[in-house]
C-alpha cells in the first residue's frame, strides 16, 4: 500500500538535493560509515536519523524555509550534519570563516541576518565579541559543546517527520558562501541546490567515489569552498567523509591520519602537498607507509614544477589532478590532470564537465589564442547571485555570463594560463588576500600618509602581502610591528603584510594611478 510518506520520498528522490543521497544511501547502505573522525564514527543510518533529530531541534527553534543558519566552527562532525538539517528544512546555510575578527564576523551576520547561529567553545568568545560590534539583532546562539548533538537522545522532539521535509528545486537557495571583496567588505556568493547537486557529482566521480567506497578526507577549513565541495563530493557518491579537527597543518599527522583511515581521495594547497611528499620521503616512500592515496587535488594557489615533480616522485601510485575555481562557480571552473600539469607547465587546465567558459577583452569579444583576456563562466555551477548586492551582482553577470575578475591566456591547444588577476588578489597559503581590504584598514593608521599593498612571491606562502608607505613623518616611519599590532582587531590575522616597505612617495602613471607593476620589482629587489 502506498503512503503519503512513500509519494514525498518519491517526490524528493527527483529532486536535486543532496537530502535525497543521504536518505537513498541510508536505504542502500545502512551500516556503511559515512562519516568518521576522531573518536567516533557515523553510519548512514544514523547519519539520517541525526539530521532528520536536529532539524526538529531548528525547527522547535523557529527555522523555516529561507531562513539563514550560520556555522562558526572548527571542522567537526555536526558542521555536515546542520548543514543538510538546514536543507531539510528548505534554509540556507552560511559558513563563517573562524579566523576572521569580530568585526569582520559581525559584517557577516549583519549581512545574512540568521535565525540561528552555531558556535562551539572554541568560537564562543568571536561570536561575543562579533554581537558588540553588530547592526543587527543577535541570532539564537547554539553552542555544540554544551550539548552531545552526536547523541541521539538528545533530541527530545524526536526525528523530523519525512512528510516535513522540504523538497527543494533546483534554483532554491541553499548555501551562502562568503569571500572577501576588493572594496573591503566580503560578498556572499549564494549557491543552488543544483549548483551543489552537480558539481559534487563531478568530484564524486573524478575521486572515485561510490556506494560505500572511498574515503575523502577534509583537512582545510570547512567554511572554504574546496574542503566545502569536497564534503559533499563523499556524500554524492556515497562514500566516507573523514573530518580532521582544526587544529594547524601538521605533515606527520596528515599522513598518519591518510594511513589510519585509508584515504582515497584528498584535497589541499600545493604548499601542504609539499610538506607531505617530505614526510612520505622521510618514512620510506609511500609503499613502506601504506598510503592508499587515488586521489591528490591541488588548488586554492599556483603548483610549481618542483612541487609537480615531487608529488610525482613521492606518490607514484597517485593520480593528481589541479582545481581552478571560484567560491562563485561552486568551486568548479577549470582543471587539469597529472600529465598536462607537466606538459604545460603554469597551465591551469581546460573547463571542467558542464562548464562553459569564454576568454574576453572588456567588450565581451573572444580574444585569439595567446592574447590576454578576462576568464568569464556559462554553466550550472556558476552561482545565482551575491546575496544583499545587487550592484556586484549585476557587474559580476554583465553581458549574461560571470565575470572572474582573472586575467589569463588560452594556448592554441586550448589550454588557460592565469595572467594576472582584476582584483589584485594575493595568493598566500591558499588563502585569498586582496590588497584593498588591507589598505583600507591601514588607511587610517596615524603614521601613514599614503599605503598601497602589492603581494611578492614567496618560497613557503607562494605569496604574501607587502605594505608600502609613504609616511606622515619620514623620520619616524612606522615599523613592521607597528602595523600589524595595528590590524589586530581589524583584520584576519594571515590577511596582515609580512613585511613593509617604507618609500618616499608612491610610484604613478601619467594619469595619477598608483603603478602597480614598479612597486611589485621594488618589493622584490
Amino acid at each position: 500500500m502506498t503512503t503519503p510518506s512513500d509519494m514525498h520520498l518519491l517526490d524528493l528522490s527527483r529532486s536535486p538535493g543532496q537530502l535525497a543521497r543521504v536518505f537513498r544511501h541510508a536505504h542502500e547502505i545502512p551500516d556503511s560509515p559515512a562519516i568518521t573522525y576522531d573518536g567516533g564514527a557515523l553510519t548512514w543510518a544514523q547519519t539520517l536519523d541525526l539530521v532528520l533529530r536536529l532539524a526538529r531541534d531548528l525547527r522547535d527553534r523557529g527555522v523555516r524555509t529561507g531562513d539563514r543558519v550560520a556555522l562558526l566552527t572548527t571542522n567537526r562532525p555536526e558542521f555536515l550534519l546542520t548543514v543538510l538539517a538546514t536543507w531539510a528544512l528548505g534554509a540556507i546555510t552560511v559558513p563563517v570563516n573562524f579566523r576572521l575578527t569580530p568585526r569582520e564576523v559581525a559584517f557577516v551576520l549583519d549581512n545574512t541576518t540568521p535565525a540561528v547561529l552555531l558556535v562551539e567553545d572554541r568560537t564562543a568568545e568571536l561570536a561575543t565579541g562579533a554581537g558588540e560590534h553588530a547592526a543587527t539583532a543577535a541570532p539564537e546562539v547554539l553552542d555544540l559543546d554544551s550539548r552531545a548533538y552526536l547523541d541521539p537522545a538528545t533530541f527530545a522532539s524526536g526525528p523530523l517527520d519525512v512528510l516535513d521535509v522540504v523538497v527543494p528545486a533546483a534554483a532554491d537557495d541553499c548555501a551562502i558562501m562568503h569571500t572577501s571583496g576588493t572594496t573591503g567588505n566580503p560578498k556572499g556568493a549564494v549557491l543552488s541546490h543544483l549548483n551543489v547537486f552537480v558539481c559534487s557529482a563531478g568530484v564524486a566521480k573524478k575521486w572515485e567515489v561510490s556506494s560505500g567506497k572511498g574515503v575523502v578526507m577534509l583537512a582545510p577549513p570547512l567554511f572554504h569552498i574546496g574542503t566545502f565541495l569536497a564534503s559533499q563530493g563523499a556524500i554524492a557518491g556515497g562514500g566516507t567523509a573523514l573530518v580532521v579537527a582544526s587544529s594547524g597543518f601538521d605533515a606527520a599527522a596528515t599522513l598518519r591520519t591518510m594511513k589510519e583511515h585509508a584515504v582515497t581521495a584528498a584535497f589541499m594547497v600545493p604548499q601542504q602537498w609539499s610538506l607531505l611528499c617530505e614526510e612520505i620521503d622521510r618514512a620510506g616512500g609511500a609503499d613502506a607507509v601504506g598510503l592508499q592515496l587515488g586521489h591528490a587535488n591541488w588548488g586554492g594557489a599556483p603548483a610549481s614544477a618542483k612541487v609537480l615533480d615531487h608529488m610525482r616522485a613521492a606518490m607514484p601510485h597517485t593520480e593528481v589532478k589541479a582545481s581552478f575555481g571560484q567560491t562563485e562557480t561552486s568551486g568548479y571552473g577549470v582543471g587539469i590532470d597529472w600529465e598536462d600539469s607537466l606538459r604545460k607547465p603554469g597551465s591551469v587546465g581546460k573547463p571542467a564537465d558542464d562548464m562553459e567558459v569564454r576568454v574576453v577583452d572588456p567588450e565581451m569579444n573572444d580574444v585569439a589564442p595567446g592574447e590576454i583576456g578576462e576568464i568569464v563562466y556559462r554553466g550550472p555551477g556558476v552561482m545565482s547571485r551575491f546575496w544583499n548586492n545587487p550592484e556586484a551582482t549585476a557587474e559580476a553577470f554583465a553581458g549574461g555570463w560571470f565575470h572572474s575578475g582573472d586575467l589569463v591566456r588560452r594556448d592554441e591547444e586550448g589550454f588557460i594560463h592565469v595572467v594576472d588577476r582584476l582584483k589584485d588578489m594575493i595568493i598566500s597559503g591558499g588563502e585569498n588576500i586582496y590588497c584593498a581590504e588591507i589598505e583600507n584598514a591601514l588607511t587610517w593608521h596615524p603614521d601613514i600618509a599614503e599605503v598601497t599593498v602589492v603581494g611578492r612571491p614567496d618560497p613557503t606562502w607562494g605569496e604574501v602581502p607587502v605594505a608600502c608607505i609613504v609616511p606622515q613623518d619620514p623620520a619616524a616611519p612606522p615599523d613592521l610591528a607597528s602595523v600589524r599590532a595595528y590590524l589586530k582587531d581589524r583584520l584576519a590575522s594571515y590577511k596582515h603584510p609580512k613585511h613593509v616597505h617604507i618609500l618616499p612617495e608612491l610610484p604613478r602613471t601619467g594619469v595619477g594611478k598608483i603603478h602597480k607593476p614598479t612597486l611589485r620589482e621594488v618589493v622584490v629587489s
